[in-house]
């Protein structure tokens, strides 16, 4: 929507309506049953992950309530004590009226004076309107300037581009799509100026990316953590080991989600920023948040900041990446940071170790990692995260499947060409015949997974893993008494079929030698995690 378009929309709609679309954090209200409307609706879902339409309905300095419990209200923080900071907010084709909406809510609901400058890093969007348009637009606001990426840098290079050109000694950063509620900046500038080595994170509110309605919890209840894939989470602080009398005092969490935090620059420069070997997106936030409490600092969440976010239903970052980076990304950190720990995290992508060849030397990292006194991920786990579960299933596994009713020359090969399965002669290559009984059940070779499928009976299939948690026709039992290996969901295991070299499924019997696998477990000491 051009400017004076939206000009136009404003004041037909302050005419002809007491409150304007989206007001006070209430949801646009939009006729469904409208074929154009419908149409222009999708495209912004479509192209951006939330409904643009929506938004382009309200107004670029929309109202929102003060979401901040009255403790926090109370408290008498003394902004000129506080350090100013510049804020960097990477964008990549953002629709036009979310990123202006950011940028008038932070001008609108921080001092001034806290505000040094705000970095707009553009990821070499091919928006034509975010191009001179963007530029002209931001002329009025002194503090705001726009820094170009020379070429795709993806979200995570991207942020450390536009870091770099900042001079404060504390560095804001926040998404393209957030709006900040009123005393955002203070609570998060109180926490580094009492100690520079603690990353602090607003309370994040969630705005619905279809009808832009702001959603607030009274009180937070939630830590950032994750399980062994690295995959961030919420989880209940009800469910953490530290406890807090009041709820409004920032807590300790594990993790971030790692769009929204302030940080120390001098703090962020000793953890090596982030790895420049990472793309695109992805793990990042991980990657920051082990380091943080690794190497002398910590992490925390902090109740009396608001920032709303629309959580997009799709991320051009991903979407528009040709290879799988989460996983190179996970690798790479693994290799950095997990010390032992690291070959779960193999396990879980089922291959044996790091290949440089594919992911990366990570040397650099490493001598990042011993140049900032770093302690070990064990100190991590019992410091941070003592909730981190037990990465050994019953059985887990690793390395060539032998058979108990054919000759130790022979293992379980995945066939690559076609994904099936067959008792092939041992080649110790590490690759076909290469399993892992791994945290999520899965029996793992290179990222495909043996699935159990009913069809005129039951039969088995390899494909892409998924851990779908609701199915769990992926998911084995390896049972340590018989060797056999058991599907979770039926009465049914794998067998060599007799008098051949393929594999089948049959009934359970734990008197069947073909049915019996020989396997080597993982020797791991678990001793600091918590169990099921």
């Amino acid at each position: 929507m051009n400017e004076s378009l939206e000009q136009e929309v404003t004041h037909n709609i302050r005419s002809r309506s007491v409150v304007p679309p989206g007001d006070l954090g209430t949801p646009v209200q939009i006729d469904l049953k409208d074929n154009a409307t419908i149409a222009m609706v999708q495209q912004g879902l479509k192209t951006f992950g939330y409904n643009a339409y929506a938004s382009d309905l309200m107004s670029l300095r929309r109202r929102l309530p003060d979401v901040r419990a009255a403790w926090c209200r109370e408290q008498a923080l003394v902004s000129s004590r506080l350090p100013p900071t510049s804020i960097v907010i990477v964008f990549y084709n953002e629709a036009w009226s979310v990123l202006l909406r950011t940028v008038h809510s932070i001008l609108d609901r921080t001092p001034d004076h806290l505000i040094h400058e705000l970095v707009l890093v553009d990821d070499y969007s091919t928006a034509a309107y975010l191009k001179t348009r963007l530029d002209d637009y931001v002329e009025r606001f002194p503090k705001v300037r726009i820094v170009r990426a020379p070429k795709r840098l993806g979200l995570i290079g991207a942020k450390v581009f536009g870091a770099k050109t900042t001079t404060t000694s504390v560095i804001t950063f926040l998404d393209a799509h957030v709006e900040c509620t009123e005393g955002w900046l203070e609570p998060l500038l109180e926490v580094i100026a009492r100690n520079a080595t603690t990353i602090a994170m607003p309370t994040i509110d969630q705005i619905d990316g279809f009808t832009m309605q702001l959603k607030t919890d009274s009180a937070p209840q939630l830590v950032g953590a994750y399980r062994w894939d690295l995959n961030f989470g919420w989880w209940g602080r009800a469910a953490m080991k530290k406890r807090y009398p009041n709820p409004y005092v920032p807590f300790d969490t594990p993790a971030m989600a790692g769009g929204l935090f302030a940080i120390d620059r001098a703090f962020f420069e000793r953890l090596g920023w982030y790895d420049d070997g990472f793309e695109m997106y992805g793990i990042e936030n991980i990657e920051l948040s082990m380091k943080s409490w690794m190497c002398g600092g910590r992490m925390v969440i902090v109740p009396c900041s608001r920032v709303a976010h629309i959580r997009k239903q799709s991320h051009p970052y991903l979407d528009s990446a040709g290879k799988d980076v989460i996983m190179k990304n996970s690798l790479r950190l693994a290799e950095v940071w997990m010390d032992e720990y690291k070959q779960v995290l193999y396990d879980v992508y089922g291959i044996p170790r790091y290949f440089p060849r594919y992911f990366g030397s990570v040397d650099g990292r490493k001598a990042v990692r011993a140049g900032a006194g770093c302690g070990s991920f064990r100190d991590y786990v019992r410091n941070a995260f003592p909730e981190m579960m037990n990465p050994l299933v019953p059985g887990a596994f690793r390395g060539e499947v032998r058979n108990a009713a054919l000759s130790r020359r022979y293992c379980l090969t995945h066939h690559w060409s076609n994904h099936s399965l067959s008792m092939a002669v041992c080649d110790k290559r590490e690759k076909q015949q290469y399993w892992t009984h791994n945290f999520y059940h899965e029996l793992n070779n290179y990222s495909r997974c043996i699935e159990i499928i009913a069809s005129k009976g039951y039969r088995f299939v390899v494909r892409r893993c998924h851990r779908d948690e609701k199915t769990r026709t992926q998911r084995w039992q390896y049972v340590v008494e018989s060797g056999q290996i058991k599907s979770e969901i039926v009465n049914q295991c794998l067998a060599v079929r007799e008098g051949e070299s393929a594999i089948t499924l049959e009934r359970c019997n734990s008197s069947e030698l073909r049915q019996k696998w020989l396997v080597k477990f993982v020797e791991l000491d678990v001793s600091i995690f918590r169990y099921y």
